[in-house]
């Protein structure tokens, strides 16, 4: 599947939209979508959960231990 690109300014948006006020995550924090673009998502508030970075990385480590990625 072909890579989807991801619109930094809907991003943005959406995370004034969650109590970021500048528009971007904390310091060791990033957004995550929860289904992936790659895999059909979108960027919506619904799908986007800003989390710690090493939990995201173990949660992509998952995903691709398990051949979802």
């Amino acid at each position: 599947m072909a890579k989807k690109e991801r619109s930094q300014t809907k991003l943005k948006n959406i995370l004034k939209r969650k109590g970021y006020p500048n528009g971007k995550v904390p310091k060791g924090k990033v957004a995550h979508h929860v289904k992936p673009v790659a895999k059909g998502s979108k960027t919506t508030k619904k799908n986007i959960r800003v989390i710690p970075k090493r939990k995201h990385k173990k949660i992509h480590a998952n995903r691709k231990k398990r051949g979802k990625i």
